[in-house]
């Protein structure tokens, strides 16, 4: 099911694209989560393999002689709504696994891989300095990381990320650069010689199989916190709690502003208020440091990130990182390629068939419970049918792409 109302935030149009689950593969209210996913992701895989192979065809008068571009045609703003939910995944897959080149955009000169522009803008990253293992870009291809056991996987540890060294023009650790400045090659913000244990952490590439369904989970916590935020009454206090999950206290003064300090688990831009106006209290369940909303905002970072390649909704129509290109990737490729990500199979539980492994398996897991891992790591989440924020009527298992959120 696709929808599209006639408004626009900004360079983006405000749409609504919805991929349903078939027909017998929703569970009912109250199912286990675990089941519910087996269930979807069932049907996923059926709509899959059903996908038919699209071909660009170029000329055949060798004018492609020289020409090297992963993505020939990018989906056009307005297409993402007439191509059908299996196809429109296809596309997603494409761009995740394409290997991009400098011939379509690929490398950011004039641009970190935060996305702001160089602290040194007369020395930009053209080669041999535009492909740097540590502050990026350090990959063609999203697949070139998350490969382990298909497309949209893990990866292993030589594909690991180092995060926070992107803030950095190229991290060189080279004290005697020039000119020397924060964040160039050597120097943190503070002006303070930074190394490798200190400059960036290094994250293994974790697998975006059952991220559709996390972002979703998200999406509904958070539309409890701001539900019991919104019933607070001045000079209240209101626990704030989510699927069983506790997130602390919320506190209304009673000059109508409001006290965070008693939250837990959510990070500073969901706490953050000014004057009578309350907290997002938005769940963001991406990276390790939660500090991403959703599928897009995390593709649209990594695309500028890793492979230098900046979308139009994210960098305008405009040339940021001074590669000769502007909408590297359109609306609509970001939509695509969010809905793949979405749609990855949940990885199941596989316990050997082995009598002895079997056994260890259960007792361990009793043991996990008993000494209170479970009071954080919950076994299950489940997803109600009730609740599906900015898709009102629809059960909250069906995602929709932009997330309210975001």
């Amino acid at each position: 099911m696709i929808r599209q109302n006639d408004s626009e935030r900004g360079n983006v149009k405000d749409e609504k694209v919805t991929a349903q689950v078939r027909p017998g593969s929703v569970p009912p209210t109250g199912e286990p989560h675990t089941r519910c996913l087996r269930r979807t992701c069932k049907a996923a895989a059926v709509v899959l393999a059903a996908l038919t192979v699209v071909v660009t065809t170029g000329a055949q008068d060798g004018s492609l002689i020289g020409k090297e571009v992963s993505i020939p045609r990018h989906l056009q703003d307005g297409e993402e709504f007439e191509l059908s939910i299996p196809k429109l995944i296809q596309f997603g897959e494409k761009l995740f696994t394409a290997k991009f080149t400098i011939q379509e955009g690929a490398g950011r000169p004039l641009t970190k891989g935060t996305g702001n522009p160089l602290s040194d803008p007369t020395s930009p990253l053209v080669f041999p300095t535009n492909f740097d293992r540590l502050s990026s870009p350090d990959a063609n291809s999203c697949a070139g990381c998350h490969n382990a056991p298909a497309p949209g996987g893990g990866g292993d540890r030589v594909t690991e990320v180092f995060v926070l060294a992107q803030r950095f023009d190229r991290l060189t650790f080279d004290h005697n650069e020039k000119p020397l400045m924060p964040t160039r090659g050597t120097m943190d913000e503070s002006g303070q010689y930074v190394t490798l244990d200190n400059a960036t952490d290094d994250r293994k590439t974790i697998s975006m199989n059952g991220s559709g369904f996390i972002e979703m989970l998200a999406r509904q916590m958070t539309a409890d916190l701001q539900a019991e935020a919104a019933l607070t009454p001045i000079g209240g206090s209101t626990p704030l709690t989510s699927k069983g999950v506790s997130f602390g206290t919320l506190i209304h003064k009673a000059d109508g502003s409001w006290d965070t300090s008693k939250v837990e688990g959510l990070v500073a831009p969901s706490l953050s208020t000014s004057g009578q106006s309350p907290p997002s209290l938005i769940i963001r369940p991406l990276h390790q440091a939660s500090n991403v909303v959703s599928l897009r905002q995390f593709s649209n970072n990594a695309f500028n990130h890793h492979h230098g390649m900046q979308a139009e909704e994210r960098f305008g129509h405009v040339d940021a990182d001074g590669d000769g290109f502007t909408n590297e990737l359109t609306t609509a490729d970001l939509t695509a390629v969010s809905i793949y990500q979405a749609t990855l199979a949940v990885p199941g539980r596989v316990i050997p068939n082995d009598p002895a492994v079997e056994r260890a398996n259960l007792e361990g897991e009793v043991l996990f419970k008993h000494i209170g891992c479970t009071r954080c790591h919950v076994p299950t989440l489940s997803l109600t049918a009730n609740n599906n924020p900015g898709l009102p009527g629809q059960p909250g298992w069906v995602y929709f792409e932009p997330n309210p959120y975001n």
